[in-house]
C-alpha cells in the first residue's frame, strides 16, 4: 500500500489560469516532502559531444533517464515530476521507488558508455538534506492547456543538488536487483523541425533569478514580457503539424534502438523503421493520426520551470532582440543571469506508451540549444 507521502505529487491541487499570475503568488505553492529525493542525470562534456554531431544521442540519454523512471513510477501507480534539460534530466521521486530508479539509471549509464562512448553522471540528494543546507523547494501543479499538466518549481534545491552531484561525481552502489532498465515507449523518429514560418528562428533560453527569494516576482514579470513580445503558447510554439516529418534513415533509427535495447539486432532495427514508415502514413492519412499530431503539439514541453525558466520559442529576430534588450536590463540590475541560443530548427524526442494513452514530448533547439544556452549562462553564474 502506498504511503501518503508517496502520493504527494498526484494529490496536489491542480491550478489553472495565466502562469505569470500564478507564479507571482507563492501561497499556491506546496513544500516538497523532506523524504523525497532529487535524482539528477547529466552527460559529461555534452558541449563537446554536441559539437561532434551527437546531439541526438545526448538528447536520447536525457530522455531515456526520464523514461526509465517513468516506466517504474507508472507501474507503481506513483506520479512524479520531471524536467528535461537537453543533456540531462532531473526527476523528483519518493523513497518507495528511489532504489529501483537509481538501479535503472545505473544500467542506462552503462549502456551510454558502452554503446555511445560518453559518460552519463547519475546522482541523488535527499530533499531534506538540501533544505538543511539552506536550499528551498516549492512546487505547483499547473494545467497548461487541455492536455498538458506540468510541475512548476520555485527555489534553488534542484540547482544545488545538480551542482553537488557534478562536483562529487557520485557513484551509485551496485544493487542486487533484477534487471529493470525499461525504455519502452521512447521514440525519437521526428526529423529536425523547421519553425512555423520560414522567416522565424528558434530561440532557446535559460533564465535564472540571482536572488532565490525574488524568483516569484522576477519570473512572473519575465513570463509576462515573453507573452507580450511573442504571444501566448499557441502563437510562439515551435512545432506545427505541417512541419512534422518522420525520419526513415537507418543511421538515425539505429541510435534509438541502441539506446533502448542492450543488443542491436536487424529485427529490432527493421521494426523501428517499419514503425516510422507506418507512423508517417498514419499521421498523414487518418483522422486519428491527425488528432495525435494536434495532441503532440499540446503535450510538447516548450517551457520548464525548475527554479529557473527554460524555454524554446519560435519567433522573428526582431522579437528576440526586443526580449534580449529587456533581459539585459534585468541582468544589469543584478536581478537575473541568462543564456540563450538561436537556431533554424528544433529537435523532438518522445515518450509514447500508446497513441490513445500517455505521451509526452521533449523539445530542444537544434545544435544542442539548451547545452549552448547553458554554456553562455555558466560563466555568469560563476561571477556571482
Amino acid at each position: 500500500m502506498q504511503s501518503t507521502e508517496s502520493t504527494f505529487y498526484q494529490d496536489l491541487h491542480l491550478h489553472y489560469g495565466k502562469l505569470h499570475e500564478l507564479i507571482a503568488d507563492e501561497q499556491v505553492f506546496s513544500k516538497v516532502p523532506h523524504s523525497w529525493n532529487i535524482v539528477v542525470t547529466d552527460v559529461e562534456n555534452s558541449t563537446k559531444a554536441v559539437s561532434e554531431g551527437k546531439q541526438q544521442v545526448v538528447n536520447l540519454a536525457a530522455t531515456g533517464s526520464i523514461v526509465a523512471c517513468l516506466n517504474i513510477s507508472r507501474e507503481g501507480g506513483i506520479e512524479i515530476p520531471f524536467f528535461f534539460g537537453g543533456d540531462g534530466a532531473t526527476i523528483i521521486v519518493p523513497d518507495e521507488i528511489l532504489e529501483e530508479c537509481l538501479f535503472a539509471l545505473q544500467l542506462h549509464q552503462e549502456r551510454c558508455s558502452i554503446s555511445f562512448d560518453f559518460y552519463l553522471r547519475v546522482g541523488h540528494r535527499k530533499v531534506g538534506a538540501m533544505i538543511e543546507q539552506g536550499a528551498s523547494l516549492q512546487i505547483l501543479k499547473y494545467k497548461r492547456n487541455d492536455l498538458h499538466i506540468m510541475p512548476v518549481i520555485l527555489g534553488n534545491a534542484l540547482q544545488m543538488a545538480e551542482a553537488e552531484i557534478k562536483s562529487a561525481n557520485q557513484k551509485i552502489p551496485a544493487k542486487d536487483l533484477p534487471y529493470n532498465l525499461n525504455l519502452e515507449g521512447m521514440e525519437c523518429k521526428w526529423d529536425k523541425i523547421k519553425p512555423p514560418k520560414n522567416e522565424n528562428e528558434i530561440l532557446t533560453l535559460i533564465i535564472q533569478s540571482t536572488i532565490v527569494e525574488e524568483q516569484s516576482s522576477v519570473y512572473s514579470n519575465v513570463l509576462e514580457r515573453i507573452d507580450d513580445i511573442y504571444g501566448d503558447d499557441s502563437i510562439r510554439h515551435p512545432v506545427t503539424a505541417k512541419r512534422l516529418k518522420m525520419v526513415h534513415k537507418l543511421s538515425r533509427l539505429k541510435n534509438e534502438v541502441k539506446m533502448k535495447f542492450s543488443h542491436l539486432t536487424n529485427k529490432k532495427l527493421a521494426a523501428s523503421w517499419w514503425r516510422s514508415v507506418m507512423g508517417s502514413w498514419f499521421t498523414k492519412y487518418t483522422s486519428t493520426g491527425r488528432d495525435y499530431l494536434n495532441d503532440l503539439i499540446q503535450l510538447t514541453e516548450t517551457l520548464l520551470i525548475d527554479g529557473a525558466i527554460n524555454t524554446v520559442i519560435s519567433g522573428k529576430k526582431k522579437q528576440r532582440e526586443e526580449l534580449l534588450e529587456y533581459l539585459n536590463s534585468l541582468e544589469a540590475q543584478g536581478s537575473i543571469v541568462y543564456g540563450f541560443y538561436s537556431s533554424n530548427s528544433s529537435i523532438l524526442s518522445c515518450f509514447v506508451t500508446a497513441i490513445d494513452d500517455y505521451h509526452i514530448h521533449f523539445l530542444d533547439g537544434d545544435n544542442g540549444g539548451y547545452t549552448q544556452a547553458s554554456k553562455v549562462l555558466k560563466p555568469k553564474l560563476r561571477r556571482q
